[in-house]
């Protein structure tokens, strides 16, 4: 069976704690180098994990002609170069999000990624978890009906004072949010009403300039969006919480139903159907929906895999990567502004 073969640029907490004990777990993957400016790091990546070799310069991979694919698990600092290097090289990528600093950024790096004709995939992994597949899946086989409106939470427990190392929660969490939205509802976020940042984000533009011009050093965001479709979602951002940090949690409501997904790890994914004329009956409760678990970030890095030993199209795409530095970019106008703003296009 062909295989392919991965070098790894990053590892640290990210690579292995999520990607790299699944991505060994793929049986189309096969892992060659692993690569980190920490020595240590690479090394133990190697030992852990079953790589070939390792190195501390990620030219190594990138000159290496065997190599198919890089995986990019470095702070956002170093993104948009690697992508752009590793597509000149003719190398497919899976990135971490968020993919890019800015809008330009991410128009550059797009356009090296069609240049060459290589697929870039970027790390959504909420949106690959086995309850929001189950909820895509009784959304499209038209369960709860056309969707109404959204209510999506995401939320963690980072102390408060690292999000601007992150770029603000917008940027780090925010964006799995962002993307699983789309991916559920199946329509894209055009006008977007930011309610609420705090704080305020001149310290970050100070210190980092204007190619950070998307960070910001929020922990907390508040935002409205209004998608194509006319439903209206309510997004909640929290980057420091106690409590009901799930990694995210996701109400829909649909003209004839209602899905609730609290907790992507397990399978407690409800939805509510109604009756076909749209009028609630008391005699239907409550349901459990199938879900068909598997180890944490496997169906993530297995499509990835798939699309390329197939020639397929199933994993997220470079423009998908592109989508939540167009909602955030809009989202800062609206709270300068006060007002709803929309989404300029690529």
């Amino acid at each position: 069976m062909k295989k392919i073969r991965f070098g790894v640029i990053g590892c640290g907490s990210i690579a292995n704690e999520y990607h790299l004990p699944a991505l060994r777990r793929v049986e189309g993957a096969q892992l060659v180098w692993a690569c980190d400016l920490i020595e240590e790091r690479a090394q133990k990546a190697k030992d852990d994990f079953g790589f070939e070799k390792y190195t501390l310069d990620y030219h190594d991979i990138l000159n290496d002609s065997s190599i198919d694919a890089v995986c990019i698990f470095t702070k956002i600092e170093m993104h948009a170069t690697l992508c752009i290097e590793a597509a000149a090289a003719g190398k497919h990528i899976f990135s971490q999000k968020p993919f890019a600093y800015n809008i330009e950024e991410g128009r550059k790096i797009i356009r090296a990624v069609d240049e060459a004709g290589v697929k870039l995939t970027p790390s959504f992994m909420h949106s690959y978890m086995d309850g929001s597949i189950a909820a895509r899946r009784i959304v499209e086989e038209g369960k709860i009906g056309e969707i109404r409106h959204i209510r999506m939470r995401n939320a963690t427990k980072n102390p408060f004072d690292s999000a601007p190392g992150y770029g603000g929660c917008m940027m780090d969490i925010g964006c799995h949010g962002m993307d699983l939205i789309h991916t559920v509802a199946g329509s894209s976020i055009e006008d977007v009403f930011a309610l609420h940042l705090s704080p305020r984000d001149e310290k970050r533009r100070e210190e980092f300039g204007e190619r950070a011009n998307l960070n910001g050093v929020e922990n907390t965001a508040i935002l409205n969006y209004r998608l194509a479709s006319g439903a209206t979602v309510f997004h909640e951002v929290f980057w420091t919480q106690v409590a009901q940090t799930n990694r995210f949690e996701m109400e829909i409501y649909g003209a004839k139903g209602v899905i609730y997904l609290y907790n992507p790890h397990r399978s407690d994914i409800v939805y509510y159907g109604w009756n076909l004329d749209g009028h609630p009956r008391k005699d239907i409760h409550w349901q459990a929906a199938p879900v068909d678990p598997q180890f944490f970030g496997y169906i993530h890095h297995k499509t990835f895999v798939d699309d390329l030993l197939n020639g397929t199209n199933n994993s997220k795409t470079a423009r998908d990567a592109f989508v939540p530095l167009q909602v955030v970019e809009a989202a800062r106008r609206s709270f300068e502004s006060g007002r709803i703003e929309r989404v300029l296009g690529i």
